[in-house]
């Protein structure tokens, strides 16, 4: 399920991991990881919780020395030239690594200064960044006293203020409210424009799909699945079909909707998944005539009189594709 390697003309990738491992005593927590990711492109790795995406981050941003494999950033050897990638990259963990007590003008030139950047050079930079952060009204403020979606602006401001070539951002969003979310979302925007690799770990699904290049799946510490979200939706056999968004009084759970799938199910060969938070019905393609069908179910609507908001037909999005993959992994997990 993994997409296929670039042809010989693609760029020389700037962050590649080849058989990338890591284990903690018995447990592997990332297992085996090939990943090639290209100038200007923002990849987003996605995965459950204790799925290997922070483990790989901490192994490509050096804090942590993998168990075997080996990996390169802009062409440097991460375990023979730990020195040199360093300057080759910016990183934004989790846990932010900002100066609470100095205002976020003065841990920008504490960075620059350690950089060695000229003073002249320095201080543009950090206008650049402070305005790209949308931080300018603030720059004098103490870092504690700003808002979550703020010190996220303010740590990818950080990690850009020796210009690297990579970020590495590691679930950036997270806890965040939607405002500061696509906030945070423009910038990466802006620098994936200006030509900077980004490798994003994220929980969102809508994330992924509004700004990856290209798509990983960590499952267990193992690379899935990869691909643009087209490419992954056409590698899941049965995904494209129809969603049905039933009434609000008109649960996916009662016992008459179950009684009647059962009849769907029988007379098509369709896959069936219920989502109960959204009270969908999601229906896949048999193959055949697709209207013929599509007519064909929305009477079966109307004769057994399921009451409905939306009906509608097309292709996957990343989180039908994610529950797929993930639906088919563990199907395949001996009991």
């Amino acid at each position: 399920m993994l997409s296929s390697a670039p042809s010989q003309s693609a760029p020389e990738p700037s962050v590649r991991a080849l058989n990338l491992t890591k284990r903690f005593g018995a447990r592997t927590s990332v297992d085996q990881l090939n990943l090639s990711i290209y100038p200007g492109e923002l990849y987003a790795l996605l995965g459950d919780n204790g799925a290997g995406k922070t483990t790989t981050i901490s192994m490509l941003t050096t804090l942590l020395a993998p168990t075997s494999g080996e990996f390169f950033i802009c062409g440097f050897s991460g375990l023979k030239q730990p020195e040199n990638i360093k300057g080759c990259f910016g990183a934004v963990s989790q846990d932010l690594a900002l100066y609470q007590e100095l205002t976020p003008y003065e841990n920008l030139k504490f960075l620059a200064n350690l950089y060695g950047l000229a003073k002249a050079e320095g201080e543009a930079r950090i206008e650049k960044l402070l305005g790209r952060a949308g931080l300018i009204d603030r720059l004098n403020d103490r870092t504690h006293s700003l808002s979550g979606g703020m010190l996220r602006r303010l740590a990818i401001a950080c990690a850009m203020i020796n210009e690297p070539k990579v970020l590495f951002m590691d679930e950036p969003t997270v806890g965040l409210d939607p405002a500061s979310r696509r906030l945070i979302w423009a910038t990466l925007k802006e620098l994936k424009s200006a030509g900077v690799t980004i490798l994003l770990t994220t929980h969102y699904l809508e994330e992924a799909e509004l700004l990856a290049d290209r798509i990983g799946i960590i499952r267990d510490g193992k690379l899935t699945a990869e691909g643009t979200v087209s490419e992954l939706a056409r590698r899941i056999k049965g995904m494209r079909g129809i969603s049905i968004k039933l009434a609000q009084d008109f649960a996916v759970d009662s016992a008459q909707l179950a009684t009647s799938l059962a009849f769907v199910k029988e007379k098509f060969d369709v896959e069936i998944r219920l989502d109960e938070l959204r009270n969908t019905i999601y229906l896949s393609q048999p193959e055949g005539d697709s209207e013929h069908y599509h007519r064909e179910i929305f009477d079966w609507l109307q004769s057994e009189k399921i009451p409905f908001v939306k009906f509608a037909t097309g292709e996957p999005n990343l989180e039908e594709v994610f529950l797929a993959v993930s639906k088919d992994l563990k199907s395949e997990q001996p009991v």
